[in-house]
């Protein structure tokens, strides 16, 4: 099973993309599996030393790993911030497979716009308003990721497409079927 985690600040587009990535890698013959990270961890309230709740995120990972396997899923696409190698072993460990991070990047005007659309007024889109930036520096420096793509102006299935040349697994299809 090939694992690549999504990754990028708030509104970048992280969890869209990953929906068609999916459906690209679908319509490949892959068995491919999506996982909302982000709901996983608000499924429990986050511990104070443990903010993004990453240690249930971990244990979600490590107790689907063997459901994954009996599927037949051959890539996991996982829609999260990755914001240390620490953090990305992890979910290699997890996974008990290698994780290729890919970082999505938009112009501060689009996310900001899409962070707008997407939350209501009110201090939810008030702390993602005043994260984006910061954290799109944060991983900017940070570096986790094997690669960097632009997800502005164009579909996300152009941006899935691209991902997966980036990858190297453009047409990169599995046997499906008798």
């Amino acid at each position: 099973m090939d694992v690549v985690v999504l990754s990028g600040t708030v509104g970048a587009g992280k969890t869209t993309v990953a929906g068609a990535l999916r459906r690209e890698l679908v319509a490949q013959g892959h068995v491919a599996a999506e996982l909302d990270v982000d709901g996983v961890a608000r499924q429990a309230p986050a511990p104070p030393a443990d903010p993004f709740n990453e240690r249930l995120v971990v244990a979600h990972l490590r107790a689907l790993r063997s459901r994954w396997e009996r599927a037949g899923v051959d890539v996991l696409v996982l829609p999260r911030v990755v914001e240390t190698v620490a953090q990305r072993d992890a979910y290699a460990d997890a996974v008990g497979r290698p994780v290729r991070v890919v970082r999505i990047d938009a112009p501060a005007s689009t996310r900001r716009r899409r962070l707008v659309a997407r939350h209501d007024a009110g201090p939810d889109r008030d702390w993602h308003l005043a994260r984006t930036d910061s954290l799109a520096a944060i991983l900017a420096v940070a570096a986790v990721e094997d690669v960097v793509v632009v997800n502005d102006r164009r579909p996300p299935s152009a941006v899935a497409t691209e991902i997966l040349a980036a990858l190297g697994w453009s047409q990169r299809c599995t046997t499906v079927g008798p």
